[in-house]
């Protein structure tokens, strides 16, 4: 024991007192002592002497050791208390021990003293320590729980079987999920299939192995998955045993899904840049070819009008004058697709031109392929009539050479609206309304890569010698010139379908006045979305949580199926894109339907809509609505197909008149005017 030890001694008699203290000094234990016999002295030995043992008698004529002991108890005050006393029963020794006395010593036997001293002491500090150390760690513990109680990250404690054994407060506001719920629970429940792999390196339990970061998919209670980029390490014990793991988790699905955004916005900019250097490459070279073809063909005509009709020159002039006239066909061509060519815009229906050329176009495409027109209402664009024959032409002749073993061409007319969310999404499209002129096939499609340079001039996927490469790029330009977007969508046998939007001319008499547009009543039933586009997966589920739906969501058709086999709750909605990797659209409906009978299906495809039904992927009668959709297209579509039951009570004829969203189909419905909100990732230019 180093130092002085403050020793307080409650004793009446000062013989008593001394004998005590020369004890002490004969085991070479320093200390300085203070003698007090009466309450109010003890009292004020504890203030001011700050004893760190007290040596009391038993009985005094004023004052009691039971008394002091409860009195040094009420202060709190960490020091032992021996009680040193001529004569104590044993039941009065082991009460007073259980008040809190450390040790009594008989006067009759002072040698123990020393030893009784020294073991209070040392049992005195160790207690002290031990609660020090508890409170230390207590703070700890306390601030680490701030910190995990009020940060945005996620953080989890798991044991070495993966389950969770503390979940932070944080996972209810990310992921839904109370912690509580968790407990117990094993994490690789929540995280995506295909990323348990990566999970290892943030959860395997391997002795001084360094910690990995990895990206992994957490699932949100809503079915969808967030990204996070995850951290995992391990306490072990002595040996080297894996006790707990610690993972912290940060969401990144905002930032990725911004960093996807832009890629688009960026890549979407630079096809358009693209394009448009080509284009001003192509009416440079167009431009100078022309002066070189007029030399050409004028001075062929000239010798044509010299030569006698049976002179041996004359058959070569004319070959030399028929390769000019091909060539000037293709400088004409990268004239449009530079956007540099004269035209002679009108105002005329689409509708009748489309219906003036379908005969001539059946002949160009061939018995073995179907032509089908379908006409919406009437489409006034401001437009050359000869230009876009030509475009009808360009596509119908690529749509018959992708259906070699035949097939089914479709042209569709329609009125459509895009409104200012849409045109900030797309560069270069601007919001109003337009006219949509689709043309649609059924043949072999084309590979992503083939769509960055399809539009591009003299880019061909035809063997050598039977295409310029021209045919698409002056589609392109005649419709960019025309003051219209055009849009492609294809995959490799599933068809092909371009989207052509000219600026719509009103021809309406009298003072327009806006229609107030009524309000579009949401639901609370809950909707599943099954689509393996990211974006569009996000836009759709926006839509319908903002209308107060439950929304789950699944990127494809088998994992679809595998949250439909968990759910215990009633399904009401399953909304699904048609064409997607794994499994269509339509085989999910089907076997969704033995899993829960009583859940509607709606249908969504980036095809056009009567197309994709009549060459077999949907039947007639089946709920649809055509990508791309407005938000309160696809709200009210959602709630038409909800109430179906409803509106067939009433019979076929109050469901067409009831019906009242754009751009879709259904049993009983009537085409109505079709409104874009939203151009798929896949837009060109």
């Amino acid at each position: 024991m180093s130092g002085e030890i403050h020793i307080l001694i409650l004793e009446d008699l000062v013989t008593d007192a001394e004998l005590i203290e020369r004890e002490l000094r004969k085991a070479n234990i320093s200390f300085v002592s203070r003698r007090v016999d009466t309450k109010e002295g003890f009292v004020d030995a504890l203030k001011d002497f700050k004893p760190q043992l007290v040596l009391s008698d038993y009985s005094l004529p004023q004052f009691s050791g039971p008394e002091a002991l409860r009195l040094l108890k009420q202060t709190e005050m960490p020091v032992p208390f021996i009680l040193v006393t001529g004569s104590l029963t044993e039941e009065v020794a082991v009460e007073c021990m259980k008040n809190g006395a450390h040790d009594y010593i008989l006067k009759t036997s002072l040698k123990r003293l020393p030893s009784a001293v020294l073991n209070a002491l040392e049992k005195t500090n160790t207690l002290q320590e031990k609660l020090r150390t508890e409170a230390a760690l207590h703070r700890s513990e306390e601030q680490y729980r701030l910190i995990a109680e009020n940060t945005s990250d996620l953080i989890c404690i798991i044991d070495t079987q993966a389950q969770y054994v503390y979940v932070s407060p944080s996972y209810k506001e990310l992921l839904d999920y109370s912690p509580d719920d968790l407990l117990s629970k094993s994490c690789y429940h929540f995280i995506h299939p295909d990323d348990h792999q990566e999970a290892l390196g943030c959860l395997e339990a391997l002795p001084g192995r360094k910690p990995e970061r990895q990206e992994l998919r957490l699932r949100h209670k809503d079915g969808s998955w967030r990204l996070f980029e995850t951290m995992g390490n391990w306490i072990y014990d002595s040996e080297g045993r894996a006790q707990q793991g610690i993972l912290v988790s940060r969401d990144l699905t905002e930032r990725k899904n911004a960093e996807s955004a832009l890629r688009n916005s960026g890549e979407q900019l630079r096809q358009a840049q693209k394009l448009e250097a080509v284009g001003q490459l192509a009416g440079g070279v167009a431009h100078d070819f022309n002066n070189l073809l007029t030399v050409i063909t004028g001075y062929s005509d000239l010798m044509l009008h010299r030569l006698s009709k049976d002179d041996v020159n004359r058959s070569k002039v004319e070959e030399i004058r028929r390769a000019a006239n091909r060539a000037s066909s293709l400088t004409r061509q990268l004239l449009a697709f530079s956007r540099k060519q004269v035209l002679q815009p009108k105002v005329f229906d689409l509708n009748g031109l489309v219906a003036d050329i379908s005969k001539m176009l059946e002949r160009l495409i061939g018995e073995d392929i179907e032509l089908v027109a379908i006409l919406g209402e009437t489409a006034q664009i401001n437009a050359d009539a000869g230009q876009i024959e030509q475009v009808l032409m360009n596509l119908a002749v690529n749509a018959r050479d992708a259906m070699p073993k035949g097939g089914k061409l479709t042209i569709e007319t329609s009125r459509v609206d895009i409104d200012e969310r849409c045109a900030k999404t797309q560069i270069g499209v601007q919001p109003g309304s337009y006219v949509l002129l689709a043309v649609t096939d059924t043949g072999m499609g084309m590979e992503a890569e083939t769509l960055k340079h399809i539009f591009e001039p003299f880019f061909t996927t035809k063997e050598q010698g039977k295409g310029t490469g021209l045919g698409l790029s002056t589609v392109y330009g005649i419709v960019k010139q025309s003051g219209g977007n055009i849009w492609l969508y294809s995959e490799p046998n599933e068809g092909t379908v371009f989207k052509i939007y000219l600026p719509r001319v009103n021809l309406d008499v009298g003072v327009s006045t806006v229609a107030k547009v009524p309000s579009i009543r949401g639901g609370m039933e809950t909707v599943l979305i099954v689509e393996d586009d990211a974006q569009i997966q996000q836009l759709v589920l926006e839509v319908l949580a903002e209308k107060g739906y439950n929304v789950l969501v699944s990127s494809n058709g088998l994992e679809a199926l595998q949250l439909l086999s968990s759910l215990s709750a009633p399904l009401d909605l399953i909304l699904t894109d048609v064409v997607m990797p794994q499994m269509s659209g339509r085989e999910l409906a089907e076997r969704a339907a033995s899993i829960k009978p009583d859940t509607k299906v709606l249908f969504m495809s980036g095809y056009t809509n009567d197309a994709i039904v009549r060459h077999g992927v949907l039947d007639s009668g089946t709920w649809f609505i055509q990508k791309p959709f407005a938000a309160d297209a696809l709200a009210a579509r959602v709630r038409e197909v909800l109430d179906a039951n409803k509106l067939l009570e009433k019979g076929p004829a109050a469901h067409c008149k009831s019906h009242s969203s754009d751009y879709c189909y259904g049993p009983g419905s009537d085409e109505q005017t079709k409104t874009l909100t939203d151009l798929p990732t896949k837009q060109i230019a």
